[in-house]
């Protein structure tokens, strides 16, 4: 489907449906056939969509929405949260040739054939974490003692950073992080401090630095080198990302298996090549970025017979509807999901984040095929307040 500029003025004025987030659970219809206006907790007004189509063609189309945002256009967000000024390097929330330059600038780590390669190291890690979980004993924290370190390690190895100078700081850092535009744009937080001061390090002495902060310190953008605040927040967005998203996927992802379709955890460890299949799977059935992405129209467009005026917020929801979610096939073909979005700012990380739950579901079946709850369902701590879904900590046993 197409995005039409619109030249109407009248018509579909959105309902004042003040007090209802639309960041909240069940805000709005998940199938109907127009969006849905709500006001967010920051008291910013946006459309939210309810069909994938326009999902799809929202993210795609740049030419009548924009990521970007500021003071005098602040986004939609979750009730009680600050919104600040976009920080240099947050190519996540620009445009155009600024955001391809620096996007360009980290392609090349981020690869389907660089995340391939890497397959053995993570499953090295896997078989690493699990045995000081066994040497703990149970019950053990399969975020905070697997998930967690695993994404980690698997991220600094890309960036360059030496897990042994690093890991523990990380794992301080990130545990619990969001990515929320506050906490995206903050200045003042610890993880702030540290990457400001990484930045300067790296800049300072690249070669120190073999993985991607050190090669792009050197290479620099188009024409210019990059700044110290550009490189920090470069490592910033990497860094809350590569954390928060695979972490709490691959918890989720456990969860579901173990509680779900056990059957299929069974068969990981049997028979590992199904991994990437199942893999592909659970990103069709779980959604952990839970509000979606938000785009501000540019010009007035009508989508699905409503005009979105100039200036309007959309949101885009990235779940997959209710009726496509019939049953857990993996291998199914073709698998239509939006967990990554879509466009010219689908993840970036998207195959080390596959690479990591491939390579961690599987490395967990086979060395711990009678993994289970050590809790009931129903008292794990879940992240329902954050705009990345997962659970707080998950107890387990075997």
């Amino acid at each position: 489907m197409t995005v039409m500029p619109s030249t109407e003025t009248g018509r579909h004025r959105p309902a004042d449906t003040a007090g209802v987030c639309p960041y909240a659970a069940n805000s709005g219809p998940q199938g109907g056939a127009e969006p849905v206006f709500a006001i967010a907790g920051n008291g910013v007004g946006t459309w939210r969509l309810t069909r994938p189509a326009d999902v799809r063609a929202v993210l795609a189309d740049t030419a009548s929405f924009t990521s970007r945002r500021g003071p005098g256009n602040p986004p939609p967000g979750p009730a009680g949260r600050e919104v600040l000024p976009t920080i240099d390097g947050m190519f996540v929330q620009d445009d155009g040739p600024d955001h391809l330059g620096y996007r360009r600038l980290l392609a090349r780590e981020f690869s389907a054939f660089r995340a391939g390669t890497d397959t053995s190291r993570v499953t090295a890690t896997a078989d690493s974490l699990l045995d000081s979980m066994l040497r703990t004993g149970a019950p053990a924290d399969l975020v905070g003692q697997y998930a967690l370190p695993l994404a980690s390690q698997a991220l600094c190895t890309v960036l360059g950073l030496p897990w042994d100078v690093h890991g523990p700081l990380m794992l301080e850092l990130f545990a619990g992080q969001d990515l929320a535009n506050a906490d995206l744009n903050s200045t003042t937080t610890p993880v702030d401090h540290y990457v400001s001061g990484l930045a300067r390090h790296v800049l300072a002495e690249p070669a120190g630095h073999p993985g991607l902060l050190g090669r792009i310190a050197v290479q620099g953008l188009p024409h210019r080198p990059l700044a110290v605040s550009e490189l920090a927040g470069i490592a910033k967005l990497l860094l809350m990302a590569g954390h928060v998203s695979p972490t709490h996927m691959l918890a989720l992802s456990t969860l579901t298996l173990l509680q779900d379709r056990p059957a299929w955890y069974a068969k990981l460890a049997t028979e590992p090549a199904c991994a990437p299949d199942v893999v592909e799977e659970l990103l069709h059935h779980i959604t952990i970025k839970q509000y979606g992405l938000t785009r501000r129209a540019v010009r007035d467009v009508e989508i699905g017979g409503v005009l979105i005026r100039a200036g309007q917020w959309v949101t885009c929801p990235l779940d997959t509807p209710t009726a496509e979610l019939t049953a857990f096939t993996p291998g199914r073909r073709p698998v239509t999901y939006l967990a990554f979005g879509e466009g010219p700012h689908q993840c970036l990380g998207q195959h080390l984040s596959r690479t990591v739950l491939s390579c961690g579901l599987t490395t967990l079946a086979q060395r711990l095929p009678a993994l289970r709850l050590a809790v009931p369902p129903d008292d794990l701590p879940r992240r329902s307040t954050h705009t990345v879904a997962g659970v707080a900590c998950l107890p387990v046993t075997w």
